[in-house]
């Protein structure tokens, strides 16, 4: 799965519906709603630095992996944001797919200067949206659509 564009990120959003999926991992879809609704989200508004400035700058270097090529998913959740991302268990689907859709809508319109990412540093608008469509590609990856 790869999205070149919000469009087709969320065309792939619409396809998953309450009973004809199934996850393949720890989070549900409604999980992984919120993680991404929260990532979005969070490029629009200031969080905390995610790391020490030693580790940031050791990372930092992959910015154009995670903005180009895929997400890398040993970069954990830092624990200075992990109140954003990580989902509560119990989350209901339609509120959080609503929420993921409402905040691809809102970055699509956004137009003003971006925070630094808490963990890559200072992203330019087109790195940015590389980053959210690798980041939704590997965590939509999770999520099976049954046939």
């Amino acid at each position: 799965m790869q999205f070149s564009n919000f469009e087709q990120l969320r065309g792939h959003i619409l396809q998953i519906e309450i009973g004809n999926h199934s996850p393949t991992k720890r989070w549900d879809a409604a999980q992984n709603f919120y993680h991404l609704a929260g990532a979005i989200e969070g490029s629009m508004k200031q969080l905390p630095a995610g790391y020490p400035f030693l580790v940031r700058l050791v990372i930092r270097p992959f910015r154009w992996i995670v903005t180009r090529y895929r997400f890398l998913p040993w970069i954990p959740i830092p624990a200075a944001i992990r109140y954003k991302l990580d989902p509560p268990k119990e989350l209901d689907f339609s509120e959080q797919k609503d929420r993921l859709l409402s905040a691809i809508d809102s970055f699509q319109q956004f137009r003003d200067a971006h925070p630094p990412h808490p963990v890559l540093g200072r992203l330019s608008r087109d790195e940015w949206i590389g980053f959210h469509l690798r980041h939704c590609e590997h965590h939509l990856s999770f999520i099976r659509i049954n046939e």
